[in-house]
């Protein structure tokens, strides 16, 4: 459901006020009533379904949701057009890609042992309560460590790759990123879709999106001393709405169909603050699992764990809060009601 305080400023996310609104999944879609909501139906959006890879102009229903007059950046076609005239480049990110994947295996080894002494230890009947909770902690400390160190190595793998590379000085780079940067800047509002996160992000990244989204104002309350605050209104679900926040995490509770193991994949683009998006979370997640769900939400402190599903529509503050009303996990593994606070300030859901 829209977070509360969204009636009360019909204008919030819209023209006259952007912002960046998060949606659950749209595989019934409801951007109609979305956009409508914010005033943005039948607005020129920019649409960016480079998560679908090769089926992102597949893209019908979309543009008649929004109204008709949809302009597809086609980042996915834009990026093989790319490495075509730029074959060294792609040779680059293909070598970046493997090493990345390799990363990300290697992770999640490191991953299940620790998981798997975490279940052993809480499945031991204490003979002190604190030293056993002083054990719960430690592991915790040590999933913590995991994900921060894998999410540093990431990063500085991006990093040598631009500073190496320098994508920013290469002919077909340059001409794509104008040609984006032109179609964006002559549209009113920014449509991201889902799919898969990785390829999604990497499109964001090649074409430098993230300054065409949003421009930085000074904030001395933030971790890097700015936050972001988007030009125009961004809606953005599933693969979307991850790629905005500052953590990007995979997850799902089924075991027989993945890990079962939360997974750090690598930062987002940061233009939220403190949040990490976990779409269609009734699916994904064992939701009833309080001591499963305790560990998610400590792996993501100090960030929120948001909760999107079916009818969710979270418009953030201005400069990308997370207002009263959307679902988080809490510290307890329950899933809360945001009361607008600090990430600990939160109160219980009612019927969760």
């Amino acid at each position: 459901m829209p977070a509360e305080g969204h009636d009360r400023d019909a204008r919030a996310g819209g023209a006259d006020d952007p912002r960046i609104t998060l949606l659950g999944p749209q595989r019934h879609p409801r951007l109609d009533a979305v956009s409508t909501s914010l005033g943005l139906h039948g607005a020129r959006t920019a649409t960016i379904t480079a998560g679908w890879r090769d089926r992102e102009g597949e893209d019908a229903v979309l543009t008649h949701q929004l109204g008709g007059r949809c302009v597809n950046l086609r980042l996915w076609e834009r990026m093989q057009l790319m490495w075509e005239a730029d074959p060294e480049l792609e040779r680059a990110d293909r070598e970046r890609r493997r090493v990345l994947t390799e990363l990300q295996h290697l992770y999640v080894i490191g991953l299940e042992h620790a998981v798997e002494a975490l279940i052993r230890i809480r499945a031991h009947q204490p003979r002190d309560q604190a030293v056993h909770r002083m054990a719960v902690e430690d592991i915790l400390g040590i999933l913590r460590d995991l994900d921060d160190r894998h999410l540093s190595r990431v990063a500085e793998l991006h990093e040598e790759f631009y500073a190496t590379h320098q994508p920013h000085h290469r002919d077909a780079v340059l001409h794509g990123r104008a040609e984006v940067g032109r179609l964006v800047a002559d549209c009113e509002a920014v449509a991201i879709a889902g799919g898969h996160v990785g390829v999604l992000l990497g499109a964001l990244h090649i074409f430098n999106l993230a300054p065409v989204l949003a421009y930085p104002v000074p904030d001395e309350s933030a971790p890097r001393g700015v936050h972001a605050r988007v030009h125009r209104p961004v809606i953005a679900w599933g693969a979307g709405a991850m790629a905005l926040t500052e953590r990007v995490m995979l997850f799902y509770d089924d075991s027989v169909v993945a890990p079962g193991i939360a997974e750090v994949l690598m930062e987002g683009l940061g233009l939220t603050r403190g949040l990490v998006a976990l779409p269609s979370a009734r699916e994904r997640l064992d939701l009833r699992h309080a001591e499963r769900m305790q560990t998610l939400a400590s792996r993501c402190r100090p960030l929120l764990p948001l909760l999107l599903d079916t009818d969710d529509q979270v418009t953030l503050t201005v400069d990308g809060r997370l207002p009263a009303g959307p679902r988080v996990v809490g510290p307890e593994g329950i899933p809360v009601r945001h009361d607008g606070a600090d990430p600990g300030a939160t109160t219980p859901e009612e019927g969760a």
